[in-house]
């Protein structure tokens, strides 16, 4: 969450602007959600009060009830589900920390799940599992899944390319330093199927078959290859282009655990360190082994996509595809920046490898305006959150075999294994209305013998709750959030309005009625301490006293940050980039390749029948849903 300065009068919130981050005038942004947040706080349909369900669940019909009346029924209901069907028959699914707070979106939940033993936590970190198919391309293929080059690196390149996104709506700081750099000069180019706010203000939009990624960026690094734009230097240096690459097994051929090479003047195989002339094509007998280098296996593998068949695949015209790979691999530095788009389809993880790839293949990794920077910001900062989640003597969660995607997980739930869900905890999310299969959620939900929901409007989930529980907002209450490498503390700026109560209340009132009082006697301050409280070399110099007498707080790490792969140093198995995996052989995926999704026009036999395609986009005004 970006940093903002609130202005109180009468206690009422009568301002909210952007703040500072000390030594970085370039961070200090907010976008209008953000100056608007405060309607959240005195919204006429704001929660108010506790609600107890009186009619059938969905039906809307509900009774004010008091904290106590409230606290008192969960605790007793919880009670007699622990002794009936054990601790872990109670989930809890909480909130991103990012917009509520590292304490009450996540931590206080997963203190409260750890002391009783219940049956894990749901966050949203790990229930965005399609999210991580971008970071898990970039983890096979560069060996690092979170590292990421700054929003203002792009301010050095002369081509953007943003794949499956649209910042200018729900990422607006980060638009901000993308116009900058178009107004520098920088081409920008939209690639997705929708032309949304950000295709309305690049240069060129290239109009996508959704599903269809792999393709293009297979066709592109066709391009690139048959026409020699690559980098061959930096492709025989720093990739995995030029090992051998045994034709049966699919593995890299190695002597003495080392990778050989081809070399081209002795005309045999040597090991990669003792070569000055590795070949970076060819198939070669190696022995009674026929082997080919994995850049020559690459450009087979690319040659299948010519741009006309692409074309038939994509939608993208033949000639827009060889202008577009001919103009980035000419335009260096370049920048490819991938979004959630490009990830939440099947088979995802190819796309973004075929992305990573083309980066590769022109020198545009470790460079300053280069990259295939990952959605998602991995802050460099580590907070102690064990100390504040995993109390000293708490018995911990237990978490459902598989669960860790959330789509898993509800089925688990459903199906009632290994041990049945009884009691459903939710706070700050609203799977009903962010997942598909509404009809499955309203199942699960029949099957629980009590449903609770802590939020701050009426959302879709809360309609099905038995009680609903009215939280505070982000103004209301203490806390602290990390937003890239800084440190936030989150400060009270008003009382709680109405009845409303922060989580951290809400948890320590139910540990209370339930026994585990003793786990929940301290204050936000003592939890903010907990957090600091870690020899981690982020956090050095870092103190409670410190954050709370200057807000924010810049972690100790490297200033301006290093350009991520700068060293050309990647820990993937090689200690190279790794377009040809050998992780990967197993599952016939060692190369990019496209696979059409199950119900695309060109696998389904029902195409010609139902010939659109839908697309959920996401809305501007919301934040997730809320």
């Amino acid at each position: 969450m970006c940093a903002l300065k609130v202005r109180v009068r009468d206690g009422r919130i009568c301002k909210v602007e952007s703040a500072d981050y000390p030594g970085d005038p370039t961070a200090r942004s907010v976008c209008l959600k953000g100056l608007a947040s405060t309607r959240l706080v005195y919204h006429p349909d704001r929660l108010k009060h506790p609600l107890k369900r009186v009619g059938d669940r969905g039906e809307g019909k509900w009774q004010r009830i008091t904290w106590d009346e409230a606290l008192d029924a969960i605790a007793s209901k919880l009670l007699q589900v622990k002794e009936k069907y054990g601790p872990e028959s109670v989930k809890i699914m909480t909130a991103s920390s990012s917009h509520v707070g590292l304490l009450m979106g996540r931590l206080m939940a997963a203190r409260f799940a750890n002391s009783w033993g219940a049956g894990g936590v749901f966050e949203a970190k790990s229930h965005w599992l399609s999210d991580m198919r971008v970071p898990a391309a970039s983890l096979f293929t560069l060996g690092d899944s979170g590292q990421n080059h700054r929003p203002q690196d792009v301010l050095n390149s002369k081509m953007i390319i943003l794949w499956g996104g649209n910042p200018a709506e729900t990422c607006v700081p980060d638009m901000r330093f993308i116009l900058d750099a178009k107004d520098r000069g920088a081409k920008l180019v939209v690639i997705g199927p929708l032309f949304d706010a950000t295709a309305a203000k690049a240069d060129q939009w290239v109009a996508i078959r959704p599903a269809t990624d792999a393709a293009l960026a297979m066709a592109m690094i066709n391009i690139i290859i048959q026409e020699g734009l690559y980098d061959k230097g930096y492709v025989t240096q720093h990739t995995v282009g030029p090992f051998l690459v045994d034709g049966v097994s699919k593995l890299f051929l190695k002597e003495g655990g080392k990778y050989l090479v081809w070399d081209e003047q002795a005309n045999e195989p040597h090991p990669c360190e003792t070569t000055s002339c590795p070949a970076l094509r060819g198939a070669f007998a190696v022995g009674d082994r026929t082997c080919k280098t994995a850049f020559q296996l690459l450009a087979e593998r690319a040659a299948n996509y010519t741009p006309e068949k692409t074309e038939k695949i994509t939608g993208v015209p033949a000639e827009t595809i060889k202008n577009l790979a001919r103009e980035y691999a000419r335009s260096k530095p370049s920048t490819l920046r991938m979004y959630y788009g490009v990830s939440r389809t099947l088979n995802s993880t190819l796309s973004c490898r075929a992305v990573i790839t083309l980066a590769a293949l022109t020198g545009n990794i470790g460079i300053p305006g280069g990259g295939a920077p990952v959605p998602q910001v991995f802050s460099p900062i580590v907070l102690n959150e064990q100390a504040v989640a995993n109390p000293p003597g708490a018995p911990g969660v237990k978490t459902l075999p598989g669960s860790r995607s959330s789509i898993r997980g509800w089925s688990l739930i459903r199906e009632g294994r290994p041990y049945p869900i009884k009691v459903f905890f939710t706070s700050y999310r609203n799977d009903l209305q962010c997942e598909g299969h509404l009809g499955g959620y309203r199942e699960i939900f029949s099957k629980m013998d009590l449903v609770v929901v802590a939020d701050i409007f009426m959302t879709r989930t809360a309609q099905y709750a038995d009680m609903i529980l009215p939280e505070a907002t982000l103004f209301e209450r203490d806390d602290m959030v990390v937003k890239e490498d800084y440190l936030q503390k989150m400060e009270k700026a008003i009382e709680p309005l109405y009845e409303t109560r922060s989580a951290l209340e809400i948890w320590s009132g139910l540990a209370g009625r339930v026994g585990l009082g003793e786990y929940f006697h301290h204050t936000p301050q003592d939890y903010m301490r907990m957090l600091l409280d870690s020899d981690h070399p982020s956090l050095t110099g870092i103190t409670f006293e410190r954050l709370e007498r200057e807000k924010i707080v810049r972690g100790h790490v490297p200033f301006p940050p290093e350009i991520p792969f700068a060293q050309q140093k990647f820990s993937t198995p090689s200690g190279r980039i790794e377009f040809y995996s050998e992780s990967l052989v197993e599952s016939g995926q060692e190369l990019p390749i496209h696979q059409e999704t199950l119900e695309s026009p060109r696998r389904s036999p029902l195409a010609g029948r139902y010939p659109l395609i839908f697309l959920s986009a996401k809305v501007r005004a919301t934040t997730h849903s809320v």
